[in-house]
Protein backbone atom coordinates (compact mmCIF):
# COMPACT_ATOMS: atom_id res chain seq x y z
CA UNK A 1 0.00 0.00 0.00
CA UNK A 2 2.92 2.35 0.68
CA UNK A 3 4.15 2.06 -2.93
CA UNK A 4 0.94 3.68 -4.17
CA UNK A 5 2.24 6.93 -2.70
CA UNK A 6 4.72 6.96 -5.60
CA UNK A 7 1.80 7.27 -8.05
CA UNK A 8 0.11 9.99 -6.01
CA UNK A 9 3.26 12.11 -5.71
CA UNK A 10 4.15 11.34 -9.34
CA UNK A 11 0.74 12.66 -10.38
CA UNK A 12 1.28 15.76 -8.24
CA UNK A 13 4.70 16.33 -9.85
CA UNK A 14 3.21 15.95 -13.33
CA UNK A 15 0.40 18.39 -12.49
CA UNK A 16 2.86 20.99 -11.20
CA UNK A 17 5.02 20.48 -14.32
CA UNK A 18 2.03 21.18 -16.57
CA UNK A 19 1.11 24.31 -14.59
CA UNK A 20 4.72 25.43 -14.86
CA UNK A 21 4.62 24.88 -18.63
CA UNK A 22 1.80 27.42 -18.85
CA UNK A 23 3.70 29.73 -16.52
CA UNK A 24 6.69 29.53 -18.86
CA UNK A 25 4.47 30.41 -21.81
CA UNK A 26 3.15 33.43 -19.90
CA UNK A 27 6.59 34.58 -18.76
CA UNK A 28 8.17 34.22 -22.21
CA UNK A 29 5.30 35.75 -24.20
CA UNK A 30 4.71 38.62 -21.76
CA UNK A 31 8.11 39.52 -20.30
CA UNK A 32 6.64 42.70 -18.81
CA UNK A 33 3.57 40.96 -17.39
CA UNK A 34 2.70 40.46 -13.74
CA UNK A 35 3.82 36.81 -13.72
CA UNK A 36 7.21 37.67 -15.18
CA UNK A 37 7.63 40.16 -12.35
CA UNK A 38 6.72 37.51 -9.77
CA UNK A 39 8.98 34.89 -11.38
CA UNK A 40 12.02 36.68 -12.84
CA UNK A 41 14.22 33.56 -12.97
CA UNK A 42 12.98 32.01 -16.22
CA UNK A 43 15.89 29.54 -16.42
CA UNK A 44 15.20 28.21 -12.94
CA UNK A 45 11.49 27.95 -13.76
CA UNK A 46 12.46 25.86 -16.78
CA UNK A 47 14.74 23.70 -14.59
CA UNK A 48 11.89 23.17 -12.14
CA UNK A 49 9.54 22.23 -14.99
CA UNK A 50 11.99 19.69 -16.43
CA UNK A 51 12.80 18.32 -12.98
CA UNK A 52 9.11 17.79 -12.15
CA UNK A 53 8.63 16.00 -15.48
CA UNK A 54 11.62 13.73 -14.87
CA UNK A 55 10.69 13.00 -11.27
CA UNK A 56 7.11 12.12 -12.18
CA UNK A 57 8.45 9.62 -14.71
CA UNK A 58 10.86 8.12 -12.18
CA UNK A 59 8.12 7.78 -9.57
CA UNK A 60 5.76 6.10 -12.04
CA UNK A 61 8.51 3.78 -13.31
CA UNK A 62 9.56 2.71 -9.82
CA UNK A 63 5.95 2.06 -8.88
CA UNK A 64 5.63 -0.22 -11.92
CA UNK A 65 8.96 -1.94 -11.20
CA UNK A 66 8.05 -2.54 -7.56
CA UNK A 67 4.67 -3.91 -8.63
CA UNK A 68 6.15 -6.12 -11.37
CA UNK A 69 8.75 -7.68 -9.13
CA UNK A 70 6.39 -7.75 -6.11
CA UNK A 71 8.82 -5.65 -4.07
CA UNK A 72 7.60 -4.09 -0.85
CA UNK A 73 10.16 -1.34 -0.21
CA UNK A 74 10.64 0.05 3.27
CA UNK A 75 8.62 3.14 4.05
CA UNK A 76 11.74 5.31 4.37
CA UNK A 77 12.68 4.49 0.75
CA UNK A 78 9.27 5.61 -0.51
CA UNK A 79 9.42 8.66 1.76
CA UNK A 80 12.87 9.64 0.44
CA UNK A 81 11.79 9.15 -3.19
CA UNK A 82 8.62 11.20 -2.75
CA UNK A 83 9.97 14.06 -0.63
CA UNK A 84 13.22 14.27 -2.59
CA UNK A 85 11.47 14.23 -5.97
CA UNK A 86 9.05 16.97 -5.03
CA UNK A 87 11.57 18.97 -3.03
CA UNK A 88 14.34 19.24 -5.62
CA UNK A 89 12.11 20.80 -8.25
CA UNK A 90 10.39 22.99 -5.66
CA UNK A 91 13.75 24.50 -4.75
CA UNK A 92 14.30 25.49 -8.39
CA UNK A 93 10.88 27.15 -8.36
CA UNK A 94 11.71 29.02 -5.16
CA UNK A 95 14.95 30.19 -6.73
CA UNK A 96 13.05 31.27 -9.87
CA UNK A 97 10.94 33.54 -7.67
CA UNK A 98 13.99 34.73 -5.68
CA UNK A 99 16.95 34.92 -8.09
CA UNK A 100 19.11 36.47 -5.36
CA UNK A 101 19.30 32.97 -3.82
CA UNK A 102 21.49 31.98 -6.75
CA UNK A 103 24.23 34.40 -5.71
CA UNK A 104 23.66 34.63 -1.97
CA UNK A 105 22.37 31.26 -0.80
CA UNK A 106 21.05 31.44 2.72
CA UNK A 107 21.93 28.69 5.17
CA UNK A 108 18.32 27.39 5.34
CA UNK A 109 18.11 27.23 1.53
CA UNK A 110 21.47 25.47 1.30
CA UNK A 111 20.42 22.98 3.98
CA UNK A 112 17.12 22.38 2.15
CA UNK A 113 19.03 21.67 -1.07
CA UNK A 114 21.41 19.29 0.67
CA UNK A 115 18.63 17.45 2.46
CA UNK A 116 16.43 17.18 -0.64
CA UNK A 117 19.25 15.97 -2.88
CA UNK A 118 20.38 13.48 -0.22
CA UNK A 119 16.87 12.09 0.18
CA UNK A 120 16.48 11.75 -3.59
CA UNK A 121 19.81 9.96 -3.85
CA UNK A 122 19.12 7.61 -0.94
CA UNK A 123 15.62 6.80 -2.16
CA UNK A 124 16.46 6.11 -5.79
CA UNK A 125 19.70 4.22 -5.15
CA UNK A 126 17.92 2.04 -2.58
CA UNK A 127 15.02 1.47 -4.97
CA UNK A 128 17.33 0.72 -7.88
CA UNK A 129 19.24 -1.92 -5.91
CA UNK A 130 16.02 -3.51 -4.67
CA UNK A 131 14.89 -3.81 -8.28
CA UNK A 132 18.30 -5.06 -9.45
CA UNK A 133 18.31 -7.71 -6.74
CA UNK A 134 14.76 -8.79 -7.60
CA UNK A 135 15.59 -8.94 -11.32
CA UNK A 136 18.72 -10.97 -10.64
CA UNK A 137 16.84 -13.67 -8.73
CA UNK A 138 13.61 -13.42 -10.76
Amino acid sequence: MVSELLVVIGSLCLTVALVEAWMLVAVVTAPDGWLAKKIPGTQDLLKSHIDYLMMSQFLFIFYMLFSHFKIKPAGFIIFCMCVGSFGNALLFLIRAMNPSLKDEMTVPFRLSMTLSCSMTTIGYISGAWLVANAAWVF
